[in-house]
């Protein structure tokens, strides 16, 4: 999909992340297990997207307190970072921590100690799409701090939007701004 505004952008990758972190979920591995990593880690991403986007602070989590009310800041640092950071930064999740697809019980389990130790990524999946579709879609205003984009970005000229798509396959996330070219031929 070709983007002409930063809001167009992020509804596509959160309806991206949304579809592939379902197919990690529900697709089986070779040995019978699902894709958990990376279905967790685009839940996450999801989740500190939308926390951004409802007003809380940066990278805070803050909508997890939305979706599961029970939860407290104590334990929502923990899920960010035994479940986001790690997966993201050194692709594993905290010792001591399960992900799992078909178990019954609630998508966040506390431990004995009160920690929150497992999450169920079907009810989870489900919880982060629900947020979505009810608070998320209609909050969404990214935004980036200007002196760390491109010095010089990438450029594509095109007459039409539409005819990036007619050239063949495109991957999505295609940023195009509409404004006239003052490129001479």
């Amino acid at each position: 999909m070709v983007n002409d505004t930063l809001e167009s952008m992020s509804r596509e990758a959160i309806e991206e992340y949304l579809a592939v972190s379902y197919h990690c979920i529900t697709t089986r591995k070779p040995n019978g297990g699902a894709y958990g990593y990376p279905a967790v880690l685009l839940l996450f991403s999801i989740v500190d997207a939308l926390s951004s986007y409802a007003g809380y602070a940066e990278h805070s989590f803050g909508a997890l307190g939305d979706m599961f009310p029970e939860l407290s800041e104590t334990h929502i640092t923990h899920l960010k970072n035994w479940f986001r950071n790690l997966p993201a930064h050194q692709a594993i999740i905290m010792p001591g921590t399960a992900i799992s697809v078909e178990l019954p019980g609630d998508a966040i389990e506390l431990n004995a100690a009160g920690e929150p130790t497992h999450i169920r990524l079907l009810p989870f999946w489900e919880s982060v799409a629900n947020y979505w579709r009810t608070k998320g879609v209609a909050n969404v205003a990214p935004s980036f701090r200007q002196e760390k984009a491109p010095k010089a970005p990438t450029i594509i000229v095109v007459q039409d939007a539409a005819a990036i798509s007619t050239h063949g396959p495109a991957a999505s996330g295609v940023y195009v701004s509409m404004r006239p070219s003052t490129q001479k031929d």
